[in-house]
């Protein structure tokens, strides 16, 4: 298949069925899925299936279903792959087989239904889904549907599945009545066909295209800049993040029991009109909130996901990061989007600090002749940003074994007396099997380091050695085994965690070590496993045996025989000449950022004091 042209925010939701590890998205491969509707869930939940058949070659059949009258989103248009068809309802035998699976999404009703006209349009688009499920010989159906089911709830009620509400009929009952007939017609035509269906009954969905008007509406009024007057007295209603919605119909798809209701909304946004302004206040600087008697208000119920979440779903997108990316995708201003309030607003500090440190560390080198390079994520910058990944908060440098030796020995002489070399001989508690540079009378701990009071939790910088390993296959898979096994179970020793292995008989034997063993001992072994080759002749390969990815084996040692110096902010910097085959063996498609609501910084911070180096600006070195 082609590849889809999405922007940042689209491709973001085209990723979710990836990402999600519990979603068993295989159960799907080789099959037939249609998408009834033309929206926004309809677009995403295409986009994702295709790009999981581009990732996976799961070879399944997409085909968006439409009436000849329906207006759909023209970016289905522009869709160009051999996986892909736009299938009318007046001819879905045209496409000559039947169909595994269909995903009716045109059932999400704005706010209010006060007509008894769409009663009729949603109950003849309900039957001629019907007709076409019969025509395809559809063998599963599951519905998109809204949780107004419930009818309006007393204030404070949150509702599970299995509760019922009751109504009086008036126009405030509409949508609800609306909901339940359609929902009752679909399960009743199950009943009669044969076909297993499947309901999820989502909260107001969180989206620059979302079908609440409510929703909308305070989203362009934040980001515009405009006063948001908000009811003050209003229920509670639960929202959903876009790629919460996806995962979860998806999710349903493949493991939901058939002629069940599921609710589906993403964690902690069960609330008022109120509070959902004000978070956008908080997330929009130009935003102003009036809480007013006669302000606007949602208009829907309070959910939970009892069953969802009782199968293994779960929440992986929260509503105020939902806000603020929905918020940034309706600017559509073509920047990079990250979650800019990292570190109580000093990531730029922090970086700016972090030049500094590679500063220090190139002067050391330059003046020694001591080969290195950047590294890990400061490398992926380097090439990809010309400088700092914008949302990321550290910066790593590596070297061979050799140079890496011969840096530490000039340390003590060089280091300026602010800097501090953290390594397992100058500080007892310290495990870390490469060395930190610290800055003195500044904290940044991490959730794991702030456990350890006693080491030094200043401002770091990460200096890794690449190891050489046998040039012999089978020798060299048993040694990036066992050094990685030897790892995990000193950091599991100092972490005070069970190791969890491939196995269980791996992870029975690996605990009996962790516990019999004490933590000194394993260390040496590590050690001793990390630097086993460093002494060998001719060798051909390397591996990080320090760093994140010891579990990705090894590399071909040429491939860090030659530096180029390349911009990095304000800076020239090293970087592998073949910059290229090593990042394409960390990352693959290095070039691809990380998705858009995975763009927090890397550490849990728990911890931070600046000291003199609060507002620091590059000039030199630190």
């Amino acid at each position: 298949m082609s590849e889809l042209l999405l922007n940042q925010f689209e491709q973001d939701r085209a990723l979710a069925a990836l990402r999600y590890k519990n979603l068993n998205i295989r159960k799907l491969f080789g099959k037939s899925v249609f998408i009834a509707g033309g929206g926004e869930p309809a677009f995403s939940l295409v986009s994702s299936l295709l790009t999981v058949n581009s990732k996976k070659q799961a070879d399944i059949a997409v085909f968006l279903l439409v009436s000849d009258y329906e207006r759909y989103d023209r970016r289905f248009d522009f869709i160009n792959s051999s996986d892909f068809a736009i299938v009318k309802y007046s001819s879905p035998d045209s496409i000559n087989k039947s169909g595994d699976i269909l995903i009716e999404t045109g059932f999400l009703l704005s706010d209010k239904v006060e007509s008894t006209d769409v009663f009729k349009s949603n109950i003849s688009r309900a039957e001629n889904i019907i007709s076409v499920i019969k025509v395809l010989k559809i063998k599963e159906f599951v519905v998109l549907s809204d949780a107004s089911a419930y009818g309006k709830l007393e204030k404070e009620l949150v509702i599970s599945e299995k509760e019922k509400t009751h109504s009086d009929f008036s126009s405030d009952s509409l949508k609800s009545m609306l909901i339940q007939s359609v929902e009752n017609l679909y399960f009743s035509a199950a009943h009669m066909y044969g076909f297993s269906i499947k309901v999820i009954r989502c909260g107001k969905i969180i989206s620059a295209n979302s079908n609440s008007e409510f929703v909308v509406n305070t989203l362009k009024s934040a980001v515009g800049g405009k006063i948001l007057n908000i009811k003050n007295r209003s229920s509670k209603v639960s929202y959903i993040s876009a790629n919460d919605l996806i995962s979860a119909v998806l999710f349903v798809a493949c493991n939901g029991a058939e002629c069940q209701a599921y609710n589906a909304c993403s964690d902690d946004s069960t609330v008022n009109s109120a509070e959902f302004a004000l978070a956008l206040s908080d997330a929009f600087e130009n935003c102003e909130v009036n809480i007013t008697s006669e302000g606007c208000s949602a208009d829907g119920c309070a959910v939970d996901c009892t069953r969802l979440k009782k199968l293994g779903w779960s929440s992986t997108v929260n509503y105020k990061d939902a806000l603020l990316i929905s918020g940034h995708e309706i600017m559509n201003d073509n920047s990079v989007f990250m979650f800019s309030d990292s570190y109580d607003g000093k990531l730029n500090d922090i970086q700016q600090i972090l030049l500094g440190f590679l500063l220090e560390v190139d002067r050391i080198c330059k003046k020694h002749n001591i080969k290195y390079f950047l590294g890990g994520g400061s490398l992926l910058g380097a090439v990809r940003h010309k400088g700092f990944i914008p949302w990321d908060d550290d910066a790593d440098v590596m070297m061979l074994r050799k140079d890496y030796d011969r840096f530490l020995s000039v340390l003590p002489s060089e280091l300026p007396n602010y800097l501090f070399a953290q390594t397992q001989e100058n500080e007892k508690d310290s495990h870390f099997p490469f060395t930190k540079l610290r800055i003195n009378n500044t904290l940044l701990s991490t959730e794991f380091t702030s456990r350890f009071p006693n080491i030094h939790n200043g401002i770091f910088l990460d200096v890794l050695a690449q190891d050489y390993t046998s040039n012999n296959a089978f020798l060299r898979k048993i040694h990036m085994k066992a050094t990685a096994s030897s790892r995990w179970l000193v950091l599991d020793k100092w972490r005070g965690t069970s190791v969890k292995a491939n196995s269980r008989f791996s992870s029975l034997c690996a605990n009996i070590l962790r516990k019999i063993f004490p933590l000194g001992f394993l260390q040496k072994v590590q050690n001793k496993l990390i630097s086993l080759h460093k002494n060998m002749k001719n060798p051909k390969y390397l591996f990080d045996s320090m760093g994140r990815n010891v579990s990705r084996g090894a590399f071909p040692a040429e491939w860090l025989d030659e530096a180029i110096w390349v911009d990095f902010e304000n800076a020239k910097l090293p970087i592998p000449k073949e910059y290229d085959k090593y990042l394409k063996y960390l990352y693959g498609d290095y070039m691809e950022m990380i998705p858009v609501s995975e763009r927090h910084v890397s550490h849990d911070i728990k911890q931070i004091d600046l000291g003199e180096y609060a507002g620091y600006i590059y000039k030199d070195t630190l």
